[in-house]
């Protein structure tokens, strides 16, 4: 999930009022506008990570969106621009004290397996997403979810919801997806679905494990009629099967794809970039927005439940480093202090007053505070996963010169995932992702994440996180979210490890007219071979 250097120390501010599209990304891709895909064909992908479940709903796990993207739609979604837009929902409309919202479906919607989608589908699916979804507890505040008619869904809150309601719906991360409502209700497992059945564009034929995913054209595919928007608008299949074959080892995606066995590959290693672009064959693609490296704690158990360790370890990282050796090609990660992607308009230096990257004097006087006799303190990491092996290293380099002990733990997927749940084995592990907006960091920091016996909570951030869901005024929010930076630095909720860009790559046979491969999870709508 952690996914490199124009090390551009101290890289500060609001980029803008609103979220880059980040064009300047799509390298390789500049003259397919001026072709269009033809229908038909298989399209074979090297996908990096192999799937923990198939359940979207349940998990912020990759590579869950890469995936389900083409199959589950939900009521908005991301745009290019990384704000919400619509999917399934026709309109949303919100009453002033934003206690009610509103929301009509599109009519004529089939799910894959032929039922039409109304309302009572939309609701259960709902209730599920509560229940099962790290990304649910954001609607903690709802009281009732009503269906008066086949097309309206209502949702009534207890408090004021702002607007950022939609954006928490669509985030690809772990998304709020509609499946049929008999599937929904049967399926109260986490983790565990009874089928999987969408309204994407593409339908699941099968998964073997640890080998492939297929997916098939959908034929009933109900697209919106307004312009493509990356995850929402009008979305096109031109394949008649996509493909992801799970491929562990970068080596052999990039071998296949020179071969031709694979037409596009993700998670590419950013020292391929130069020959790759060299290829006469071959585009490589500079993906963003930038994704945050960072650290998380066992905050409840253990060394790091104390925050002079944790004030310990943040003064003693010095992110620069870790990017020098994350990445090989110096385009691909920076430093930013802040918690907020560099392409986001909530990017702010707030709270990087509080500590000084690279302090080793002050990692010591924080030691001393908690205690600290010598005791090894152990950082997990994902076994075969380059980046986070790397960055573990130089973290253990920068953890000795201030006499704290930092030991590696290697593990595979599912051991990881389990051992982070663990108050009793977990101290320290990476991973990344991307934000555009503050409320987004809620899942991760309201004390149920990765688990509840390990997870950070305070009642200064939940605070803050009820203020940000309320607001709807983008400078409101935007003082808000610098006092939620200023506060996670304050208490050490995480750290801060840097930023870095990701590298796919595909064949010139491939065209993206729209340029999604450029744009954060893989998003497939309109790509397809040429004639």
């Amino acid at each position: 999930m952690v996914h490199r250097r124009h090390v551009v120390a101290g890289l500060t501010g609001a980029v803008a009022a609103s979220m880059l599209p980040v064009p300047l990304l799509g390298l390789g891709s500049r003259t397919l506008a001026q072709a269009a895909p033809i229908l038909g064909g298989t399209l074979n992908i090297g996908l990096h990570i192999p799937l923990s479940t198939l359940d979207w709903q349940s998990t912020v796990s990759h590579p869950l969106p890469h995936v389900m993207g083409h199959v589950f739609e939900g009521l908005y979604g991301f745009g290019k621009d990384f704000n919400a837009a619509p999917e399934l929902a026709e309109s949303v409309e919100a009453t002033p004290d934003g206690l009610k919202w509103t929301f009509k479906l599109r009519s004529g919607v089939k799910f894959h397996n032929g039922d039409t989608v109304d309302a009572e589908d939309v609701k259960a699916s709902l209730e599920r997403w509560r229940t099962v979804g790290p990304k649910g507890p954001g609607l903690a505040t709802v009281t009732s979810i009503d269906t008066p008619d086949p097309l309206t869904v209502v949702l009534n809150f207890s408090s004021p919801m702002g607007r950022f309601l939609l954006l928490m719906l669509g985030s690809d991360e772990n998304k709020f997806v509609v499946m049929p409502k008999e599937i929904a209700e049967a399926s109260t497992t986490p983790g565990k679905l009874t089928e999987v059945v969408g309204t994407g564009p593409y339908k699941f034929v099968e998964y073997a494990e640890d080998q492939y995913v297929k997916l098939a054209k959908f034929a009933g595919y109900a697209a919106r009629d307004d312009a493509p928007n990356y995850q929402a608008g009008k979305k096109v299949a031109n394949f008649d099967e996509i493909i992801f074959w799970i491929v562990t080892e970068s080596t052999t995606r990039v071998a296949g794809l020179e071969s031709g066995e694979y037409d596009v590959i993700t998670d590419v290693p950013d020292t391929e970039y130069k020959r790759l672009s060299a290829s006469a064959d071959i585009d490589a693609i500079k993906n963003g927005p930038g994704v945050l490296m960072y650290m998380m704690f066992n905050h409840k158990k253990g060394p790091t439940a104390n925050l002079a360790m944790r004030k310990a370890i943040q003064s003693l990282i010095d992110p620069i480093e870790i990017a020098k050796v994350a990445v090989s090609d110096p385009a691909f990660a920076l430093t930013n202090p802040s918690i907020y992607a560099p392409e986001s308009a909530y990017n702010t230096d707030a709270g990087s007053d509080l500590y000084k990257p690279g302090d080793i004097e002050a990692a010591k006087r924080y030691l001393a505070e908690a205690g600290y006799k010598g005791e090894p303190v152990t950082i997990q990491v994902i076994s075969g996963n380059d980046l986070q092996e790397k960055v573990a290293v130089v973290l253990v380099e920068q953890a000795s010169r201030a006499g704290l002990k930092l030991e590696i733990g290697s593990y595979d997927l599912n051991t990881w995932v389990a051992r982070r749940r663990d108050p009793d084995a977990l101290n320290i592990y990476t991973s990344g992702g991307y934000w555009v907006d503050p409320s987004l960091w809620h899942p991760e920091f309201n004390g149920t994440f990765p688990s509840p016996e390990v997870g950070f909570i305070s009642d200064e951030t939940e605070e803050i996180f009820g203020k940000l869901a309320a607001a709807t005024e983008f400078d409101v929010r935007k003082k808000l979210g610098e006092e939620l930076q200023r506060s996670f630095y304050a208490q050490v909720a995480m750290v801060n490890l840097g930023y870095t860009y990701r590298l796919v790559a595909k064949r010139k046979k491939v065209l993206d007219p729209d340029g999604n491969l450029a744009l954060g999870n893989l998003t497939l709508n309109g790509v397809g071979f040429a004639a």
